[in-house]
C-alpha cells in the first residue's frame, strides 16, 4: 500500500467530490433531456393525430406499437439513468462524509455544513426518477387515446347520416 499523506488525501476526495458533484448534474440534465425529447416528439405526433388525418387500422397500429416501443425505451433508460445517478449519490455521500461535511463544529460552529438528510438516498416521488416516468406514462396514454379516436378512413368520416325511415308511421297532415 503506498502511503499518502492528510494533505493528499484531502486533494483525492475533493476530486471524487467533484466529479461526483458534476456526474449528478450531467445525470439529472441527460434525463431530462431525453425527456424532452420524447415530449416533442409526443406533441409533432399529437398535432398530426388532431389535424384530422384519416388514419387506416394498420396504421393505428403501427403508432400504437411505436408509442409503446419509445414509451418502454424511455423508461429503461431513465431507470437505467436513475441506477447510476443512486450509486453516484451513494459515493458522494462518503466523500462528503469523509470530509466531515455532516459534523458538527467541524466546519462550521455551531451546525455541520451539510444537514443531516443530505446523507441519505431515499428517494422522495418528486424527484426526477419518479416524475420523468409518471409524465412519459402521461404523454404515451394520451397518444393512445388521441390514436384510437382519430377516424379509420374516409368513408367514415365524410358519409353524412341518413334518417332512419320507420315503417307503420304515416304522416297525413
Amino acid at each position: 500500500m503506498i502511503d499518502i499523506t492528510n494533505e493528499q488525501k484531502f486533494q483525492v476526495l475533493m476530486a471524487e467530490l467533484q466529479e461526483r458533484y458534476d456526474s449528478s448534474h450531467k445525470i439529472r440534465d441527460r434525463s431530462t433531456q431525453f425527456t424532452l425529447w420524447i415530449s416533442g416528439m409526443a406533441i409533432g405526433l399529437s398535432w398530426l393525430l388532431v389535424s384530422e388525418a384519416v388514419l387506416s387500422t394498420l396504421q393505428k397500429v403501427a403508432i400504437t406499437l411505436l408509442t409503446l416501443a419509445l414509451y418502454l425505451g424511455a423508461v429503461f433508460l431513465i431507470r437505467a439513468l436513475h441506477k447510476g445517478a443512486r450509486a453516484n449519490r451513494e459515493a458522494m455521500i462518503r466523500t462528503e462524509r469523509a470530509l466531515g461535511m455532516y459534523e458538527k463544529g467541524f466546519y462550521l460552529q455551531d451546525v455541520p455544513l451539510l444537514p443531516a438528510q443530505y446523507g441519505h438516498t431515499v428517494p422522495k416521488w418528486s424527484h426526477d426518477s419518479c416524475t420523468l416516468p409518471i409524465w412519459l406514462t402521461v404523454v404515451a396514454v394520451a397518444l393512445l387515446i388521441l390514436t384510437w379516436s382519430t377516424p379509420c378512413s374516409r368513408k367514415q368520416q365524410s358519409e353524412p347520416t341518413q334518417p332512419q325511415q320507420q315503417t307503420g308511421v304515416h304522416n297525413h297532415g
